[in-house]
């Protein structure tokens, strides 16, 4: 290490940090702000040799294939989103995520790896005090009246801040992140006092945000880890012993699933309990909406920043939003940034673990590293119930641990193995590359030309609704769709049932439309069909109910009708509707098919 090397390695961070804390505290900055993140990058640029005219000023490491993709869906999610300020600011969040792995990388090729961990632990001990000191108890209280009340007695002994609130679920995730690598420093430093204390810092305020999707996530990581170090027992060898531990890690994933099976009611109960949206809304259903969504834009996403009204408006079927996100990291790529952006996220994910599992099986794999592919643990295993790391603005921090984890082992020559970024073999990446194009050909199979038709539909009928649906300027979404010019995506969902009539979003999005125009008969024809290609699926069940309704057949609307959710008083709407309309006969129909218990 040099000195200039370390001082360009720490100014890079405080430029990162800064611009990332601007787009933080002010998300509609705008773009001014990465020219402050670049700065540093920018002006220690070499002025001799073949990287002279060099364009992208970055460090160039393995992630820069997947991160590009991802970027790139995300400036297409902006174009495509409704709420075009609400989508740049998420992608400025997106861009300070990027610039602080490049800071990360920068100190890692600095060998400061240590001290990149020390900035994490005590980042995490000051989240903690800083979280302790600043939550409201009263609008965020504990699900366990123990916690609200231990978390009051410690309140009134810190001084009261200022300024922004942390969500719990969203404290315990960064809480979550952070423990490993100060675990890792407990058993590494010669500072044991002081990295115990950060460690009892942390998990004290983990304890107390009663996120319980952070408490599995890190029950997760800290099961893998102990696993790791049993399986030694039995099998001294790293090369061997990954392998009993993916054999282990296969079980457990096994009977998960037969839990998921054969538990559902169990399940259900499970789920509704973790931090997330109200009760009344189980999870299972939200991701039930979700999957449906995330089906309605399979290719470029619905927008940035959106879920809100998406989710409202074409799953729930209500007139105001109702959670913020899906609560599942891959569903809200999936939803906002489309089928590629999953698959690029996946494949970043998948490099760090190919990285980790050669270095393991190459017996080089020292602490920190580890401990990094543990915090990606915790953050992947919240994901699959909560997503803090994606629907809120601490996305900023989502690709940090990435910095510590190379994608491939490091050379044998290299003398600072814990850095993982110097002279790295480069081995063959093209199975890489054939995983994503199978995904993809999976992913389009058969019909796609009618999957770009269908996004393009759905992306313009959100645009041209939800950028002018207000409530209560608005009564109703309905009402928006009769006073816009809806024959584009109308067009464009006619095309694509014309490549693939089975479609069953595209027939259910289409008799949305027609039932909000009037158009009773079409509607049917099409939520007919929706309905035999998705039987179960909740927002095409009422739809059609509502169609028979609206048709004279009241009784087969009311079978219907008798199970779908109506736990935010849809049904009600739907009557809302047609008396808005002053349509007499079709209230009356819609009354007779609504059940007595949603009346």
């Amino acid at each position: 290490m040099t000195r200039p090397a370390a001082a360009f390695a720490w100014l890079n961070l405080a430029a990162a940090a800064l611009a990332a804390g601007i787009w933080y505290l002010w998300p509609a900055a705008g773009g001014w702000p990465l020219l402050l993140g670049l700065s540093p990058w920018l002006l220690a640029r070499p002025r001799r040799g073949r990287n002279r005219w060099r364009l992208w000023p970055l460090p160039r490491t393995r992630y820069d294939a997947p991160l590009l993709l991802f970027f790139l869906t995300a400036a297409v999610s902006v174009w495509a989103a409704y709420d075009r300020p609400a989508a740049w600011a998420k992608f400025w969040l997106m861009v300070g995520a990027w610039l602080l792995l490049a800071a990360f990388v920068a100190l890692m090729q600095a060998d400061l790896t240590q001290a990149a961990a020390w900035l994490l632990a005590v980042f995490g001990a000051a989240l903690a005090l800083y979280f302790l000191a600043t939550n409201d108890w009263t609008r965020y209280p504990a699900k366990m009246p123990a916690l609200t009340a231990m978390g009051q007695s410690l309140q009134t002994w810190l001084p009261a801040l200022p300024g922004h609130r942390l969500h719990p679920n969203v404290a315990g995730g960064l809480l979550a992140m952070t423990i490993p690598f100060t675990a890792a420093l407990v058993a590494d430093s010669r500072c044991r006092v002081v990295t115990a204390g950060l460690l009892l810092l942390a998990l004290s305020g983990l304890l107390l945000t009663a996120a319980r999707g952070a408490w599995i996530a890190l029950a997760v990581a800290a099961a893998l880890a102990l696993s790791w170090r049993l399986l030694g027992i039995f099998q001294p060898q790293p090369a061997s012993r990954r392998w009993l531990l993916l054999g282990l890690i296969c079980a457990g994933a096994s009977l998960g699933l037969a839990v998921l099976l054969l538990a559902t009611p169990w399940l259900t109960r499970l789920l509704a309990a973790l931090p997330g949206p109200d009760s009344s809304l189980s999870r299972l259903e939200l991701y039930s909406d979700s999957l449906s969504l995330a089906a309605d834009y399979p290719l470029i996403g619905a927008g940035l920043g959106g879920f809100t009204m998406l989710h409202a408006s074409y799953a729930l079927l209500v007139h105001v939003g109702y959670t913020v996100h899906a609560h599942n990291i891959w569903l809200n790529v999936a939803i906002e940034q489309g089928g590629l952006a999953a698959l690029a996220l996946f494949w970043l994910f998948l490099l760090a673990g190919v990285g980790g599992w050669r270095a393991a099986g190459a017996g080089r794999m020292p602490r920190l590293p580890a401990a990094a592919l543990l915090s990606l643990i915790t953050v992947l295993t919240q994901g699959l119930v909560d997503d803090v790391f994606y629907g809120s603005r601490a996305l900023l921090l989502l690709f940090v641990p990435l910095a510590f984890v190379p994608p491939f082992p490091v050379a044998k020559a290299v003398s600072a193995p814990e850095t993982g970024w110097r002279r790295a073999p480069a081995p063959s990446r093209r199975w890489l590359l054939v995983v994503l194009l199978l995904a993809l050909g999976l992913w389009v199979w058969r019909q796609p030309a009618a999957l770009v038709w269908r996004n393009l539909a759905a992306v313009q009928q959100s645009q041209i609704e939800l950028s002018r649906y207000r409530w209560p300027d608005w009564p109703l979404q309905d009402a928006v769709r009769r006073a816009v010019d809806l024959s584009q995506p109308v067009a464009y969902y006619e095309r694509a049932l014309s490549l693939a009539p089975t479609s069953a979003s595209a027939n259910r999005r289409l008799g949305q439309i027609e039932l909000s125009l009037g158009r009773y008969a079409a509607a049917l024809a099409h939520l007919q069909a929706a309905y035999r290609a998705a039987p179960r699926h909740n927002a095409t069940r009422q739809l059609l109910g509502e169609a028979y309704s609206a048709a004279g057949q009241p009784t087969a609307g009311a079978a219907l009708w008798q199970g779908v959710n109506n736990d935010q008083g849809q049904l009600a709407l739907r009557a809302f509707w047609y008396e808005y309309l002053d349509d007499a006969q079709r209230l009356a129909w819609i009354r007779q098919a609504t059940p007595a218990s949603a009346r």
